[in-house]
């Protein structure tokens, strides 16, 4: 695996929080200097402004409905039309933010930003520097400067249709001597393709070092733009090259963003597609909407969409769409079998006004697919061409492209001795009791059927030693191989041998012992890790389920007084999942990215089904794997485990077609234990971040 890239062109600074922050967006006024022709707040006015009372309400409510908005930051966002031409306004609204979230104790209180997003025209008025000077620590502007003069002047606009150009840059270098670490905001569209290039280098004479560049949305794109825009950002990009902006500090543009135009994980496409919803917007009247694009003046064709006022607070059941608003929902078959689809854009806001129905779950609309598209092959074209200037330095590209290819690797386990202990959830006990060991030549077909479908090779058993290098060795306590192993033990016996990680096989009549087991392993083998793996869990009575519950607390409250980094899989192994991400594991991944193939030759969803019956076969190394696979064993077709939070579930497709005779349906035990789990680990978690924050104190003040 190639290190991570130094570079970091493409790039846009960091977020508020990286992200991770509530956003509150006030909508003060619907009026505006200008008239840009691409805007899409296609209905300005100068009749309708937000009161301080409306204001007022809608803060104290915000401040208050800490179960919907319950992020440790928060971004109050201030927007228009031009939000400065509501200055005594907004400063009141801003010194009211203020005292409440003091009076209130808000955990807000001094982690909190006020963000604008201007046209730049007002920003050297008298009251707005007044503002900026009393607010600076705790303030972010976006300027709105479209690249260079003939560019600008073609799409923003004044009323009577003079270029506001000139206007806006005098207060360029104000802007940048106050505001760090900000960006600009230039906008394509159709008519203005043909100056991008000059226009992103003339941002960057102007001193605007980050630019937040993108294309609009909306159906304006005509059957060559595509081809201008591709040509415009490789002439763009051999500019980069020749002069090495990219080795300059702070310079980029989104448009050679490494990341975009690979695959989307499956992970990604579960998750939320833009902020609408988690965001919260105010309207004039007070009216609560999903984000700015769905308020009357945004809209051509629809009404529109409240989810609550200041008044009554927001509607639990209006947002509850938007929390089912993922990228999965929107998208058809063409975008899910997209190669290049990370990064591709659209408005949830747009595909409402759009939608027939009025529907935000309609499928999205794609007016800039192929405006992607040559944004894609132009990023192919800029790092390819960059490679020869890295001197060594990773190519992030080329990382990223790694990384996502490595994680869509399947597994192949290659089951080499049926006396192996067995490493999950099952057992190895025949009927015959008669065991065998898979020959060379069958490892090395398996071999070669791993690398022919890119499957990594695990092997469970006593690897020959030739093998060891490129595969991991799950073995026996005694196993005789020299790889680094992960060792299995069963209940409570004596293990003579160290290692980072142990699988502990436990049945009930031992998790009494569970917490001494556990900690043995700890002290005595020199474990950093255990995977517990519950032997008897489908004949768990209630009594069990209260014995191996007091048994992980007893583990969790081991794992934080230690002064060492222990994991315990059920508690603590799931490392780096967010509370939002809980329902997108897909828990074993049997049957889906791991299959095994056993001594005799055949492939199987997991070792589990041949030591069940030999029968149970799914293909074998000469035929590949014989059956739709996909919808017979994937966990996402199953909606309970889609929306459960319990994300230490195994999921395991043996005990599920075991107990409730279906692949993807769990039994109500493993929900049970699984909840019990993920209850312990959750609180654990929560204590050892608590930990982690005191040591950081102590060594500050040391």
């Amino acid at each position: 695996m190639l290190k991570e890239s130094t570079i970091k062109f493409g790039k846009l600074y960091p977020s508020f929080e990286h992200g991770h922050a509530n956003n509150i967006t006030f909508c003060v006024t619907e009026e505006c200097n200008l008239r840009c022709k691409y805007c899409y707040l296609v209905s300005k006015n100068n009749k309708k402004k937000m009161t301080f009372d409306i204001a007022k309400k809608a803060v104290d409510y915000f401040l208050s409905a800490r179960g919907i908005y319950d992020e440790p930051s928060i971004v109050w966002d201030f927007i228009g039309g031009e939000p400065f031409l509501e200055i005594d306004l907004i400063d009141k609204i801003s010194d009211y933010i203020c005292l409440k979230m003091y009076e209130m104790k808000s955990p807000w209180f001094d982690n909190y930003m006020f963000n604008f997003s201007t046209n730049g025209l007002n920003y050297d008025d008298e009251k707005v520097q007044n503002y900026i000077k009393k607010n600076i620590k705790h303030m972010s502007v976006g300027f709105s400067v479209d690249g260079n003069k003939i560019k600008h002047d073609t799409q923003r606009i004044y009323p009577d249709g003079r270029g506001s150009y000139d206007d806006v840059v005098k207060n360029v270098p104000l802007w940048l001597s106050q505001i760090k670490n900000t960006s600009t905001k230039a906008t394509f569209s159709h008519d203005d393709l043909p100056y991008l290039k000059d226009s992103i280098i003339s941002l960057w004479d102007l001193g605007i070092k980050n630019i937040s560049a993108n294309v609009v949305f909306e159906n304006v794109w005509s059957e060559d733009d595509p081809l201008i825009f591709e040509e415009q950002l490789k002439s763009l990009a051999d500019y980069i090259i020749e002069n090495d902006i990219f080795e300059k500090e702070g310079y980029s543009v989104r448009f050679f963003d490494p990341n975009t135009g690979l695959p989307m994980s499956d992970v990604r496409n579960k998750h939320r597609y833009c902020g609408s919803g988690k965001a919260a917007a105010v309207d004039c009247d007070g009216n609560i909407l999903p984000c700015i694009r769905f308020t009357d003046f945004s809209l051509n064709n629809k009404k529109k969409l409240a989810i609550g006022n200041v008044f009554d607070g927001v509607s639990l059941d209006k947002l509850k769409p938007f929390k089912a608003l993922s990228i999965n929902r929107i998208n058809d078959d063409e975008c899910k079998d997209c190669k290049v689809a990370s990064g591709c854009t659209t408005c949830i806001g747009l595909c409402y006004d759009d939608s027939p129905s009025g529907s935000i779950l309609k499928k999205r609309v794609k007016y800039n697919c192929e405006m992607h598209k040559a944004n894609v092959r132009a990023i192919d074209y800029f790092w390819d061409k960059i490679e020869s200037k890295l001197n060594g330095r990773a190519n992030p590209r080329k990382v990223l492209k790694e990384q996502y290819y490595a994680g869509l690797q399947y597994f192949l386990v290659i089951y080499t001795d049926e006396k192996a202990v067995p490493h999950c959830s099952y057992s190895n006990v025949k009927k015959d009791n008669k065991y065998s060991c898979m020959d060379k030549s069958t490892i090395d077909k398996a071999l070669s059927f791993a690398e022919k479908n890119l499957m990594q090779p695990i092997f469970i058993g006593s690897a020959p030693q030739e093998y060891a290098n490129y595969a991991q060795v799950i073995s026996h306590k005694f196993s005789q191989s020299k790889s680094s192993e992960i060792l299995v033990v069963k209940n409570d016996e004596k293990v003579d041998k160290f290692s980072n990680v142990f699988i502990l096989h436990i049945e009930n009549a031992f998790l009494g012992k569970l917490f001494e087991i556990v900690k043995n392993l700890f002290e005595v083998n020199h474990a950093r890790r255990v995977n517990i793996i519950l032997d008897e869990l489908e004949y768990m009575k209630k009594y069990d389920l209260n014995e191996y519950e007091n048994q992980l607390k007893k583990i969790g409250d081991y794992i934080l007084n230690s002064n060492k980094v222990l994991k315990v899989n059920v508690l603590n192994g799931a490392e780096g999942i967010h509370e939002e991400e809980t329902n997108f594991v897909d828990g074993c991944g049997c049957g889906v990215k791991t299959f095994a193939v056993m001594p005799n030759g055949k492939l199987y969803v997991c070792p589990a089904f041949y030591f069940e019956d030999p029968n149970l076969s799914v293909g074998d190394l000469d035929n590949g794997i014989t059956f739709n696979y996909k919808d017979e064993f994937d966990v996402k077709n199953f909606l309970d485990c889609n929306i459960c939070k319990n994300y230490n579930c195994k999921r395991c497709v043996y005990l599920n077609k075991k107990m409730t005779n279906e692949y993807t349906i769990p039994p109500e035990i493993q929900c049970t234990v699984s909840k019990i789990e993920t209850e312990i680990g959750e609180e654990l978690k929560k204590q050892l971040a608590i930990k982690a924050k005191d040591l950081l104190k102590e060594m500050d003040e040391i």
